[in-house]
């Protein structure tokens, strides 16, 4: 029987193709391969062009659009981590950010994103880049409050040491130095705001500040000072009273309830100023007025602590 004629199969994948078929496979291959690295190289290259340079970072913060400039740091250093300058001014731009808040909870979280972008920038950038970072961590840790004085002393002196010469630099070290107790070195500190730029504010923190460190002959100086320069009534009254207090304990009853009477002129409804002069008056032997001037201080304020023990309530 005569067969019929079968032709024979090539099969692409069986290994038994030709040698110019094996070929074409793996250089179809190739240039597939090819083309996914060129495409990744692409969007990767489009990624890193969509980036903010670093000169608009700087625009804005020269500028001081600080939530520009923040936000355009962030998207750099989400993927460059770890550079210094971003990290600088990512903190710089967040802590004036805070300083421009009313809700206190999101001052705080500004200060503290500053305190964390600052603290990683100390340590990827030169010695001369160190010293506005220094300034700017020393007041975000000073508006941090009490427990923060110490650091909030430690880089302010370094960058008052390093020689910057910012203007509010001597006031946050006396305000830094004060909330830790040392009061030399507050005063130093005031008295060098002072001769650069004078404010009744600072006269009147000076002057506590000698009240606290027992110099009471300077703190009635610049009490008196304070009062002679500034237009705030109430920073007058806040002065008449510690000026009274000390007057007080000096024994000089006479010039104590002067300061007194003076400021319930302006304020019948102090209850410190009630307080001091009830004292005034028991000093004198008069007890029925000391009384008198303490039941006003109660009233006025229910919680007076110095009223409510010379009540004996």
């Amino acid at each position: 029987m005569i067969q019929p004629f079968r032709r024979k199969r090539h099969y692409l994948l069986s290994g038994r193709h030709s040698w110019f078929t094996s070929r074409l496979v793996y250089l179809v291959v190739f240039l597939v391969v090819a083309a996914l690295a060129v495409t990744g190289l692409f969007a990767f290259s489009r990624r890193e062009g969509a980036l903010p340079s670093a000169e608009s970072v700087y625009r804005d913060w020269n500028g001081g659009n600080y939530a520009e400039a923040r936000d355009k740091a962030m998207k750099i250093l989400s993927r460059r981590p770890l550079d210094g300058e971003m990290l600088s001014l990512r903190g710089f731009s967040a802590y004036y950010l805070s300083v421009s808040q009313v809700d206190s909870s999101e001052s705080q979280a500004y200060l503290l994103e500053s305190i964390i972008s600052l603290r990683n920038a100390w340590y990827r950038v030169s010695t001369t880049d160190r010293v506005p970072i220094a300034y700017v961590l020393g007041k975000a840790y000073y508006q941090r409050g009490f427990y923060y004085a110490d650091l909030a002393m430690k880089y302010l002196d370094y960058a008052n040491s390093s020689g910057a010469t910012y203007p509010d630099l001597s006031e946050f070290r006396g305000l830094a130095a004060s909330l830790l107790g040392n009061y030399e070195v507050a005063i130093a500190a005031f008295t060098e705001a002072l001769s650069g730029e004078p404010s009744d504010l600072l006269l009147f923190t000076l002057a506590d500040c000698y009240r606290k460190n027992g110099d009471n002959e300077k703190a009635r100086q610049y009490f008196a000072e304070t009062i002679r320069t500034t237009d705030d009534e109430l920073l007058v009254l806040k002065c008449k009273g510690e000026l009274a207090m000390m007057f007080l304990a000096d024994g000089k009853l006479e010039d104590a309830e002067r300061e007194f009477l003076a400021i319930l002129e302006k304020d019948a409804n102090s209850a410190d100023a009630h307080y001091g002069l009830g004292v005034v008056y028991e000093n004198r032997g008069d007890l029925v007025k000391a009384r008198a001037s303490w039941r006003k201080a109660v009233r006025i304020s229910p919680v007076h602590a110095g009223a409510r023990q010379k009540l004996g309530l």
